[in-house]
């Protein structure tokens, strides 16, 4: 029988979880693993804790973007698992620069924005529609957007192609693999979905390799006996 070293072995493991691979399942440790439950009434609890059964509050899609993509949608439909169009909260500076490549001053002037990406799954895909408080800011914030979105967001795979225009007072971008979707035909019938113009037109290609290949020092490492 033969085995990889030790070094080896590690590195595999950390390769296949950073591809979203579950890891074996382990049986659970009592009162560590356990659910937790609401405390009965009466009994003593540190004043330090606290419960709270309410989860926070999810902002719901701004309705004429969510309906713009609903729109486009009608006209080239997505083929990707779990499609979801979901609010971008523009107070949440942990998520909307990842999610939409702007700053805290360029997210100052946009008034409302949206991401419509599959719900599960390692798919490079991802849509951001976006409505500026002024029609003459939309250019800067499709340049920032087509600049700061990182096209190899996920966690195995990558986009190639992006490409964001604008239309009165909106930027829509798009980003995908292209053996997943085809990103210009997309934006193409997008105009004809929502009968706009574009005033501007912009696009970039990565040449990069989606895959994430295994480390040198894997590939290469001995088998040893048994």
């Amino acid at each position: 029988m033969k085995k990889l070293t030790l070094t080896a072995a590690l590195l595999a493991a950390l390769a296949l979880t950073a591809c979203g691979n579950k890891p074996a399942e382990t049986a659970p440790t009592p009162g560590i693993d356990a659910p937790a439950t609401m405390p009965e009434e009466g009994m003593e609890i540190d004043p330090e804790f606290s419960v709270d059964p309410e989860e926070p509050t999810r902002p719901e899609p701004d309705a004429e973007l969510s309906g713009l993509i609903d729109s486009i949608y009608a006209v080239h439909p997505v083929d990707v698992m779990m499609l979801e169009t979901t609010a971008v909260d523009l107070t949440d500076a942990d998520w909307y620069p990842y999610q939409t490549g702007l700053d805290a001053d360029q997210a100052t002037k946009v008034d409302a924005a949206v991401l419509s990406e599959p719900g599960v799954g390692s798919q490079a895909y991802s849509m951001v529609l976006v409505r500026v408080k002024d029609k003459a800011d939309t250019q800067e914030i499709a340049d920032a957007m087509l600049d700061g979105i990182n096209m190899r967001k996920w966690v195995c795979v990558a986009a190639n192609k992006a490409r964001v225009v604008t239309f009165d007072d909106k930027v829509l971008f798009v980003m995908a693999d292209s053996e997943l979707v085809d990103v210009d035909a997309l934006i193409d019938d997008a105009a004809t979905a929502l009968n706009v113009t574009f005033a501007y037109d912009m696009s970039k290609e990565s040449t990069e390799d989606s895959d994430i290949d295994l480390p040198d020092e894997l590939l290469s490492a001995p088998a040893v006996a048994g």
